[in-house]
């Protein structure tokens, strides 16, 4: 028998064989042991993560002869013909080569007929998204509502080229990237049955080649067992065998750009250059390396979002923990705003180095830190000094120091800071120089004293506050208060004295200002002030001043 590739030798048979698709396994099982098997399904998701091989399972399920099961007996006739990719009623369909409308006009023709020998014919079209428009279009009605005996199963990359009439007649099914670690544990199990002996951290490494395709990864490790002269394969003979450098040179470049050791920056991309290793592949292998710092640092050396393995993981959180989570995403946003130079570039070695060396100029973030703290205990320093400058100052003395008038009262307590929620201002400027004004509580009861009395003397005054005091005077000023609200204001002033007198104690006047009408006036005394002005400097009367040898002393 001629020789099986590892992603056909050891392809899954069963759904429980399937690695790192449980959710749609787990689904489909449900469905077969339940009967609720849709008759038309899409499975997408990225290359090698098993679609077609559970498009293959699941047409096994429902044509087993021991009847329809979640788990098929890979031993019957119909079993064995869909393994060996010859059944005569399930139809594997190249989306890609079979596009026109013409084609699927003749599996429409076809449809109609029974199947021949299995319970179900069943149309695998793989690559759907290749299909065209017209085809796509003579597929809606047949796929809408195919004969009992029909099923359709797609497969594709690229499920946003697939019209919305076509994704919403099937039962989508995802399928993720699979883990390292899944990946990873799998190569193992399948050198262990190949009788080879490779190093895990050379298995670690196929895996994040492979980027989540087992398919890939297969092929890379059935790469490297057919380069190998003996059964235990060392680290280094895979890097040579795969033409791909150790990670251990993306920690050196982290290393030099951290240390701002351009000369090692240079030696590293020389080394790189002389090994044959594509540098734009390097390049964006960098900025992997660097994506995987910034998740590092950003959510800790546990975080699964990382898709390396937990000795690298600690080997990053070490690299990155003397510097800030800014410093490393900038480094990042620097590298993938270059990539294009570095893609169109005809110099592709000189763009890197440029790149890399220009990285170089980014302070860290352990400096700022530094000049920060710095900064604090300084701040801290000139604070100290300050208090304590303070604390030895004499109290300058006043000259001619009076005592307070007998009848001064100090019965009133100091006023608090002053309540904005209320929906007034009791003037906290104006309350810490006059202690004859009641405090904020005072007020506020006061207020509530003229709500029960005078409701309407109330609405206004809370939406007026404390803006000025003078000689025992509380000026209210009201903005936007209407002629008619300051008249009610000046009719009711007298009871408002009254029960200022009786609430307060104290003789307290209201002088209730509009803003507008202070406003009005302030802007007459201007004009007069210029009327003023504008008469002394008439030629005239300047004339007559010369004339008399005189000044003006009264106007």
């Amino acid at each position: 028998m001629a020789y099986q590739v590892l992603a056909l030798k050891y392809r899954p048979q069963t759904f429980d064989e399937v690695v790192g698709q449980s959710h749609v396994t787990t689904t489909l099982s449900n469905a077969i042991s339940q009967d609720r098997v849709a008759h038309a399904m899409l499975f997408t998701g990225p290359r090698g993560t098993g679609k077609t091989t559970i498009a293959r399972i699941l047409a096994k399920a429902m044509n087993c002869k021991k009847g329809s099961s979640p788990l098929p007996c890979n031993t019957c006739k119909i079993c064995r013909d869909i393994i060996e990719g010859h059944c005569a009623d399930v139809f594997e369909i190249d989306g890609a080569s079979n596009n026109s409308v013409d084609q699927i006009r003749d599996l429409r023709e076809n449809v109609i007929y029974m199947p021949s020998s299995a319970k179900y014919k069943i149309y695998i079209i793989d690559e759907v998204h290749m299909l065209s428009t017209a085809a796509f279009n003579a597929l809606l009605k047949t796929l809408e509502e195919p004969p009992d005996h029909v099923m359709f199963i797609f497969a594709t990359t690229e499920v946003h080229k697939i019209p919305a009439t076509i994704l919403s007649r099937c039962q989508r099914h995802d399928l993720g990237r699979i883990s390292l670690a899944l990946i990873s544990n799998h190569l193992q199990h399948l050198c262990e049955k190949e009788g080879f002996s490779v190093e895990t951290q050379s298995l670690d490494l196929i895996s994040q080649e492979a980027d989540g395709s087992i398919r890939d990864a297969l092929s890379l490790l059935d790469r490297v067992l057919s380069s190998a002269d003996t059964r235990e394969i060392k680290h280094k003979r895979i890097l040579d065998g795969l033409g791909i450098l150790d990670h251990e040179t993306l920690h050196d470049i982290s290393s030099a750009i951290f240390k701002k050791n351009g000369a090692r920056l240079i030696e590293i991309i020389e080394k790189v250059n002389a090994a044959g290793i594509d540098l734009k592949k390097y390049y964006s292998d960098l900025i992997l390396h660097f994506r995987n710092l910034n998740i590092i640092k950003i959510c800790g050396k546990d975080s699964p979002v990382a898709n390396i393995t937990d000795s690298e993981k600690e080997k990053i959180f070490q690299a990155v923990s003397m510097f800030s989570s800014g410093f490393i995403n900038t480094l990042l946003q620097v590298l993938l705003t270059e990539e294009s130079i570095v893609k169109y570039s005809s110099h592709t070695k000189t763009a890197i180095e440029m790149v890399l060396l220009k990285l170089l100029q980014i302070n860290s973030g352990a400096q700022i830190n530094q000049i920060i703290d710095k900064l604090d205990i300084l701040a801290n320093k000139i604070d100290s000094k300050l208090s304590y400058g303070r604390q030895n100052l004499e109290p300058v003395k006043k000259k001619d120091s009076k005592s307070p008038p007998a009848n001064y009262s100090t019965d009133i307590q100091a006023v608090r800071e002053p309540d904005t929620a209320s929906g007034y201002n009791t003037g906290q400027d104006a309350l810490r120089i006059n202690k004859n004004i009641p405090d904020e509580k005072t007020w506020n009861n006061f207020l509530k004293k003229i709500e029960q009395k005078l409701p309407f003397m109330f609405a206004l005054l809370s939406k007026g506050f404390i803006k000025e005091k003078d000689n025992g005077e509380i000026i209210v000023d009201l903005k936007n208060c209407s002629s008619f609200d300051k008249k009610r204001l000046e009719s009711k002033k007298p009871e408002l004295q009254k029960l200022c007198k009786e609430f307060l104690g104290k003789k307290l006047i209201f002088n209730i200002v509009s803003e507008k009408n202070k406003f009005a006036k302030n802007e007459n005394e201007k004009n007069e002030k210029k009327a003023r002005q504008a008469a002394f400097n008439h030629p005239l009367v300047v004339e007559a001043q010369k004339m008399f040898n005189g000044r003006i002393i009264n106007y």
